[in-house]
């Protein structure tokens, strides 16, 4: 009975290890990335495969640590960001290729089609200190990112234009991998004429659907530090203002991303405007996490993405299906469906006006 004992606690504290040092897979990704790594192997052909001679002589440095550069590659092949060809203590014979994972994590041309922006804004050093200050918020409440940096992450943003633009590249990256798939699923554009992306950051989201449907008006609705920077794009009209304040008219209102980031009482303000600014047959279009209605908690996406909200957002969360419910009945909508692709954790929520006698 003790050695099974023994057995169980060497299991626990294997398990309880792994819990403490999750935060390595993300740096160490972070430090391929910085490096270029999966571009440079990408470079030769989305097949190819280096050895670490090949791809330490593309760096931007006259004397690489091999064995630093090694030790990287051999972490993230096992994480199954890399293929590793051979195994062994000759280094000079290891190759590394893309796995399909990596083939998501280099910069391709003319393409936002990438995850390294998000990657590298998550793992920022802005963005990273708020997670220390989580328990702070538990004993004293407000919000961490205010905590790490005096103020909410929008006011950061708009002083800080180096770290705002880390943003809005991750935002335009994720949604042009996001959207894609969405536009594929989704037909509640096929009708509208006008659709107002609230919140749409420097029109990305818009773009892929004005270029699905070319007939829709678009008009990307955002802060006007944020609408400033933004690039022309056809068939769409920047505009700058405050939702908190006022929504431009539309017959459709698209929200990717925008809620979760806000509290309750912050939500029903900018839904009770988005019903203002719908004609009686308008339609709402929420890209949100649903979080799954489960007893037993399950680590998924929608509950990671929950503690992102409570890191970097100002009371933001993410929410189910009752809770959606909930929340929109406020401010006079009703969900109509629920859908999008089986593979991705955000869903569409189709909402309509509730008929006020």
């Amino acid at each position: 009975m003790e050695a099974e004992a023994l057995e169980n606690v060497a299991a626990h504290t294997q398990e309880a290890m792994e819990t403490i040092f999750s935060f390595v897979p993300a740096l160490v990704l972070k430090s391929a990335l910085l490096l270029q790594i999966p571009d440079i192997i990408a470079s030769e052909g989305p097949c190819a495969s280096l050895s670490l001679h090949q791809i330490a002589a593309r760096l931007p440095t006259q004397t690489p640590n091999l064995d630093y550069l090694f030790r990287i590659l051999r972490y993230l092949s096992a994480r199954g960001v890399f293929i590793q060809s051979q195994a062994g203590d000759d280094t000079s014979e290891v190759r590394f290729s893309l796995s399909e994972c990596a083939k998501l994590m280099y910069v391709r041309e003319n393409s936002h089609a990438s995850l390294v922006p998000l990657a590298v804004m998550q793992t920022h050093e802005v963005m990273m200190a708020p997670w220390h200050r989580l328990h702070e918020c538990v004993l004293q409440g407000g919000h961490a990112f205010e905590k790490a940096h005096g103020m909410d992450i929008f006011a950061y943003g708009k002083d800080h234009p180096e770290v705002d633009s880390i943003i809005n590249d991750c935002m335009a990256s994720f949604t042009m991998t996001t959207m894609k798939q969405i536009v594929s699923c989704y037909r509640g554009f096929e009708e509208l004429g006008t659709v107002v992306d609230v919140g749409g950051g420097h029109g990305a989201a818009l773009g892929v659907i004005v270029k699905a449907y070319p007939h829709i008006r678009g008009i990307n609705f955002d802060l006007h530090h944020v609408v400033q920077t933004a690039p022309s794009i056809p068939g769409i009209e920047n505009v700058g203002g405050n939702m908190f304040e006022s929504i431009p008219y539309g017959d459709g209102i698209f929200l990717k991303n925008v809620l979760h980031d806000w509290d309750d009482e912050s939500c029903v303000k900018i839904l009770d405007n988005c019903y203002k600014a719908l004609g009686e047959n308008g339609k709402l279009i929420l890209l949100e996490a649903v979080v799954p209605n489960l007893k037993k908690p399950t680590e998924s996406l929608e509950i990671l993405s929950d503690l992102t909200m409570m890191a970097h957002g100002n009371g933001g969360r993410e929410r189910s299906e009752k809770e959606w419910n909930k929340l929109l009945s406020k401010s006079s909508f009703y969900i109509i469906k629920i859908t999008g692709h089986s593979r991705l954790h955000l869903k569409i929520v189709e909402a309509a006006k509730l008929k006020i006698m």
